[in-house]
């Protein structure tokens, strides 16, 4: 995936905000932290990720199928990007 060497930077920091926001909920646990700050966290959480999965499913949408000129490896890569996103959503 050369997209992703591409985007490399901003991807790892993504990762490295989510991961953040990880140890800021594993934090909270421990602490015994107001329940809404809990779930308050637990939200930025999945915004974070599938946030990540956006800019991914997208580099990839780009690079992989919009781009491609041969019909059959597009059309082979558009269904494994429809398999994905049943897998992210199911």
């Amino acid at each position: 995936m050369a997209h992703v060497n591409q985007n490399k930077t901003r991807l790892v920091t993504r990762v490295r905000r989510l991961r953040g926001q990880l140890d800021a909920l594993e934090r909270a646990l421990d602490g015994d932290a107001d329940c809404l700050d809990v779930l308050t966290q637990a939200a930025a959480i999945r915004g974070a990720s599938q946030g990540l999965m956006v800019e991914l499913l997208g580099d990839h949408l780009r690079q992989h199928v919009v781009a491609e000129e041969d019909p059959s490896v597009r059309d082979a890569e558009a269904e494994q990007v429809l398999q994905l996103v049943k897998r992210y959503l199911g």
